[in-house]
């Protein structure tokens, strides 16, 4: 199936705030400060678009699958961060296909040559995902709870 990324529209605010389904799944993915529940409304002041511009994965329906956000840090290097995966669709490989065109389109608009993430230490899948897509966990830049990961880009 054909899914494209674009970038997030007020329509899919209320739909990937629906994912959230508990405070811990809110704090997990969105961090500290965001409000729980996340109202549609209050979506894009509580993740900082257009400061650090959001992205949809959408099915060939248009229905909002995915989501996912960058923003350049240094020079050279682009975070990526509050990925996520619609809960009904997790299992078939939306993951990949959602880091896969984030990642492009990071290289694409920042010019990075560094991507970086963090992933929570008990999200295995993530984890192994993240590693055969290439990003090396650093365990200086770690905390016990995170682990920092950075892919070369060229």
């Amino acid at each position: 199936m054909d899914h494209v990324l674009q970038p997030v529209l007020p329509s899919h605010f209320a739909v990937i705030a629906g994912w959230l389904d508990s405070p811990e799944a809110t704090l997990r993915w969105a961090g500290p400060g965001v409000p729980i529940p996340l109202p549609a409304d209050a979506f894009a002041a509580a993740l900082a678009l257009p400061m650090r511009p959001g992205w949809a994965l959408l099915d060939a329906d248009g229905t909002c699958l995915g989501f996912g956000q960058f923003w350049q840090t240094a020079a050279g290097s682009t975070h990526l961060g509050r990925i996520i995966v619609s809960p009904q669709a997790r299992g078939r490989g939306l993951g990949r296909a959602l880091m896969m065109a984030l990642c492009a389109e990071a290289v694409r608009r920042t010019d990075a040559v560094q991507l970086t993430l963090k992933v929570y230490r008990h999200n295995p899948a993530a984890v192994a995902l993240y590693r055969d897509l290439g990003f090396v966990a650093s365990e200086e830049a770690s905390t016990p709870e995170l682990l920092f990961m950075a892919r070369r880009t060229a």
